[in-house]
């Protein structure tokens, strides 16, 4: 099966629709969104405490549009839904955001697990360069996204010590094959704009589990896409 991978669209339709025009066209059998479909304007240190006012607006972005593109895609849910579903009761939400509030934390297959990623035990490998490495995980590969950075690790078994991590080499548009005595972790990339050392946006990943390879796209940004700084 042929997995069509985005992420972290936080509340950016502009470019959500210009991946899922990219994604058209190419063959693949499933279409899979990992999470952070909105951006909650409620920062996670203003959680506690915090009492909704009434207004859905003052904590996100109550954009049908988003939940129409999303229509028919698998949907895993993150740390921006699981902070909305938090902080907003449960009668004031309108019945088209649960589909996406609601999700499931990951989605399995034989070959790999799906997830945001926000739950996963971090490692910074260098100075702002941060891997799962140490997640526990089924099947060959990891994919997740919250990290808005396009990169591809194949992990190396420490024994005793920590696992060694190897950042492979990835150019868009073209298959990586990933080594059936292998395992690896994808990160995606992001859909919405991110600093620009974490490489361009917006992306999208194809993982064909069949032929055990991964492949990161990106489309062209939209003229109407509004430039925004999300985490």
């Amino acid at each position: 099966m042929r997995h069509a991978v985005v992420t972290d669209v936080h509340g950016d339709t502009a470019r959500l629709r210009a991946v899922l025009e990219g994604i058209r066209e190419q063959r693949v059998d499933r279409v899979v969104c990992l999470g952070d479909v909105f951006e909650c304007r409620v920062g996670k240190r203003e959680v506690d405490g915090y009492e909704f006012g009434g207004r859905l607006a003052d904590v996100f972005d109550p954009d049908p549009e988003l939940a129409r593109l999303l229509d028919g895609v698998l949907l895993v849910r993150g740390n921006q839904e699981e902070r909305i579903r938090a902080l907003v009761p449960d009668h004031r939400l309108p019945e088209w955001t649960r589909p996406l509030l609601d999700a499931p934390l990951e989605h399995r297959t034989g070959f790999a697990l799906y997830c945001h990623g926000h739950p996963l035990p971090w490692r910074e490998l260098e100075p702002g360069l941060w891997c799962p490495a140490e997640a526990d995980f089924p099947g060959r590969a990891l994919v997740h996204g919250h990290h808005h950075r396009s990169a591809l690790y194949r992990l190396w078994p420490g024994g005793t010590g920590p696992v060694r991590v190897e950042r492979l080499p990835l150019r868009f548009g073209t298959p990586v094959p990933l080594a059936p005595d292998g395992r690896y972790v994808v990160n995606v990339g992001s859909v919405t704009r991110c600093a620009p050392d974490r490489g361009p946006s917006p992306v999208w990943a194809v993982v064909d589990e069949a032929a055990a390879t991964v492949t990161y796209h990106r489309a062209p940004v939209p003229p109407s896409a509004q430039p925004t700084e999300k985490q």
